[in-house]
C-alpha cells in the first residue's frame, strides 16, 4: 500500500522540517518523492548529517541527500537562478545531482520580481511586512495582475530572443509601474541595478540550465503513482497561512495547510496510508515582522543556543524567540486536521517536537509535555541523529543544533 507523510510547520515556519522530511523518507530513496507543496525558494529548510555536514534546501525536497526525487507541484513558484545556485552547491558539497521534476504549471519567479520585494520592503521601513527576499510576494501579483507571466511550460517554449522580449517588458514596464503605484520610489543604487542589462543575458542562462537538468509533468496522478512513499514538505507554518487574517499583512502568500496534500493523496488511485506531521519546536520562533504573543528574549529559553540557519539579514532581520503555547499551537492543528480528514477521514496526526536538546527536554512553558503529546496519534521527538521515539518513549534532552 502506498504511504504519504504530510510535514506541516505548526506555528511560524524554521521548526525543523527539513529534517522531519529527510527522515520520513527512511531507506525509500529513489522510490521516494519528496512534493514541494507551497511557497518557492524562500524556504530554509535545513539538514544535518552525523557526518556534521550540513545543507539548508530552498529549491529541492530535504529527502534529496536520501537519493528522493525532488517535486515542485504546480503551487510551487520556481526561480531559476536560485535553482542554479544550490545545484552547484549539492554538486560541490556533497557530489550529487538531486532529480526534480517541475509541473508546467509553476509560476516562475524573476531577478525582477526578487527586485521589487527588497525595493518594496526598504521603502517600508518600521513598517516592513516581513520578507525573505526572493520575490515570492511579488512574483504572484505579477502573474495575477499583468500578461508578463509565463508559467514554466511557456517559458521553455521561448527561443532567446522571446525571452529577452519578456524580461525586457517586465524591467521597463512592469516595474517602473509596480513602485509607482505603491507612491514608492527606487534608490540610486538600486535603479542602477534595474538598468542593468546583463541581467537578461544571466537570467536567460540561468533558464536553460534549469531546463537542463529538471523534467517536467503535467499529470499529476501519471507521475506521482509509481512512488510508493510520497513525503508532501510544505514551507512556512500554519500561523503564517495566507488566509491567517488575524495577523494580516505579516503572513506568507501561500497556503500553509495540509489540505492540498490531502487533495493530492485523495487524486491517486487506491488506498494510502497518511501520516499528518505537526512540526514544532520545544519554544516558538519568528523570523521577520508580525505578531509573537509570548516573545520574550532569548535567554528566557536558553542564552547559549544557536541557530546557523536563520542569521540575520536585511529583509527578515533577526530571529525572534517566544514560550511554548500549547493552546494556540493545538488550535492551529485541530482547525487543520479538521479540514484535512473532511478529505482523507483515515489521517492519522503526529507531533514533530524538536530542539529539546536546548530546552532540557521539556516544552518552554508550563505544560507538561505529555500533556501536550496526549493530543496526537503518534510523536517523534528529536535527538542526535534526530531519533524518532513512540509516544511512550521518556522525552530526553539531545545534542542537535
Amino acid at each position: 500500500m502506498r504511504r504519504a507523510v504530510v510535514v506541516i510547520g505548526s506555528s511560524y515556519g524554521d521548526e525543523g522540517k527539513g529534517m522531519a522530511a529527510f527522515h520520513a523518507c527512511g531507506n525509500a530513496g529513489g522510490r521516494c518523492l519528496n512534493v514541494m507543496i507551497n511557497g518557492g525558494a524562500q524556504r530554509g529548510h535545513t539538514v544535518d548529517l552525523a557526518d556534521g555536514r550540513r545543507h539548508v534546501f530552498h529549491h529541492f525536497g530535504s529527502a534529496s541527500l536520501k537519493g528522493a526525487v525532488s517535486c515542485a507541484d504546480e503551487d510551487y513558484i520556481v526561480n531559476p537562478l536560485l535553482y542554479g545556485q544550490e545545484l552547484r552547491e549539492l554538486e560541490r558539497e556533497f557530489g550529487i545531482t538531486p532529480r526534480l521534476v517541475v509541473c508546467g504549471r509553476c509560476r516562475v519567479s524573476t531577478p525582477w520580481d526578487m527586485m521589487l520585494g527588497q525595493i518594496i520592503e526598504e521603502n517600508r521601513g518600521a513598517a516592513r511586512h516581513g520578507s525573505c527576499g526572493c520575490g515570492i510576494y511579488e512574483t504572484i501579483c505579477r502573474f495575477a495582475g499583468t500578461d508578463w507571466a509565463l508559467r514554466w511550460d511557456e517559458l521553455l517554449s521561448l527561443d532567446e530572443a522571446g525571452y529577452r522580449a519578456y524580461c525586457g517588458r517586465i524591467a521597463t514596464e512592469y516595474v517602473p509601474a509596480r513602485i509607482r503605484s505603491l507612491n514608492m520610489t527606487a534608490s540610486p543604487e538600486w535603479q542602477a541595478i534595474l538598468d542593468d542589462g546583463g541581467i537578461v543575458r544571466n537570467s536567460w542562462l540561468d533558464l536553460q540550465e534549469m531546463k537542463a537538468y529538471t523534467e517536467r509533468y503535467t499529470d499529476w496522478k501519471q507521475m506521482a503513482e509509481p512512488y510508493g512513499l510520497l513525503v508532501f514538505e510544505a514551507g512556512q507554518g500554519l500561523a503564517l497561512d495566507a488566509e491567517n487574517r488575524e495577523d494580516f499583512p505579516h503572513l506568507t502568500p501561500s497556503r500553509t495547510t495540509s489540505l492540498a496534500s490531502a487533495r493530492r493523496i485523495a487524486a491517486l488511485p487506491g488506498k494510502t496510508r497518511t501520516e499528518i506531521r505537526y512540526v514544532t519546536r520545544s519554544y516558538l520562533t519568528r523570523h521577520g515582522a508580525g505578531p509573537l504573543p509570548t516573545e520574550c528574549p532569548k535567554e528566557k529559553i536558553n542564552p547559549d543556543m544557536e541557530d546557523r540557519t536563520n542569521v540575520p539579514n536585511p529583509h527578515q532581520q533577526s530571529l525572534r524567540y517566544g514560550l511554548f503555547d500549547p493552546e494556540a499551537v493545538l488550535a492551529r492543528v485541530e482547525k487543520d486536521l479538521k479540514a484535512t480528514r473532511a478529505v482523507l477521514p483515515d489521517a492519522v496526526s503526529a507531533a514533530v517536537v524538536t530542539h529539546l536538546n536546548e530546552t532540557n527536554g521539556k516544552l518552554a512553558c508550563d505544560t507538561a509535555p505529555e500533556a501536550f503529546l496526549a493530543n496526537f496519534d503518534r510523536v517523534y521527538l528529536s535527538f542526535s541523529p534526530y531519533l524518532m521515539r513512540r509516544k511512550r518513549t521518556a522525552i530526553r534532552p539531545g545534542t542537535e543544533k
